[in-house]
């Protein structure tokens, strides 16, 4: 994986996208070191080529007016949100929220869910939740998970410039992504380090941007 093909493809859906309204980016974090199959990697910081990537995605933000920066507590959003920062100017700190990680949206019970990311695998447990299948010990279903990330992170005005950041997992993102194009995760391209997705309010919908995808629409409650 090489960081900066995130950050380019990012910023190439940030300019497809409107940017005289607000935008939401829900983004992964920058590039982490190894974590062996025996942990979750949960203290795993972002390595160099992460921070300076993000540094780099930052730069392209620079010229949007900042809404808000949230993150996943864990160490690695919490670095990846503080060089966005750093690059694009902003004051800070980024505010944690551990509806985009630690636990995320999906995981009630980590104690109980935690196995289940051991046994299958990051791309398992998202196959398993956008099939549609009972959600096992310790997670709630998918769509409520999704609801729950989506009264966090979607816009809320149609007509104010500016760009709020979510810094968030592979897991959370890849299972986002595949729920509002309504498709299964073979699909579409997973998440890479500094992969975003781009979302902004129509009316009472939301319009989305993911590579490799066209534009895609999702009722909203008001």
């Amino acid at each position: 994986m090489n960081p900066d093909d995130g950050v380019r493809r990012t910023r190439s859906l940030l300019g497809a996208a409107p940017l005289d309204r607000e935008l939401a980016l829900v983004l992964r974090h920058g590039e982490r070191g190894y974590v062996g199959s025996d942990g979750y990697g949960n203290d795993a910081p972002i390595t160099c080529r992460g921070r300076t990537a993000a540094r780099w995605l930052g730069r392209g933000l620079a010229s949007i007016p900042p809404a808000a920066l949230m993150t996943s507590p864990l160490v690695r959003c919490v670095q990846t949100a503080n060089a966005l920062i750093a690059g694009a100017g902003w004051g800070g700190p980024p505010v944690c929220d551990p509806r985009l990680g630690g636990p995320g949206p999906f995981v009630v019970e980590p104690d109980l869910a935690g196995p289940l990311f051991l046994d299958l695998g990051p791309r398992g447990v998202v196959e398993r939740q956008l099939a549609g299948a009972e959600p096992p010990p310790g997670m709630r279903s998918t769509s409520d998970g999704v609801a729950l990330l989506l009264d966090l992170i979607a816009p809320r005005n149609e007509n104010r410039r500016g760009i709020s950041v979510f810094v968030t997992h592979d897991v959370v993102l890849a299972t986002l992504v595949g729920s509002l194009y309504g498709l299964n995760v073979d699909d579409f391209a997973w998440p890479d380090y500094l992969d975003g997705l781009v979302l902004w309010r129509d009316c009472d919908r939301l319009r989305f941007l993911w590579p490799g995808l066209g534009q895609g629409l999702y009722p909203i409650r008001r």
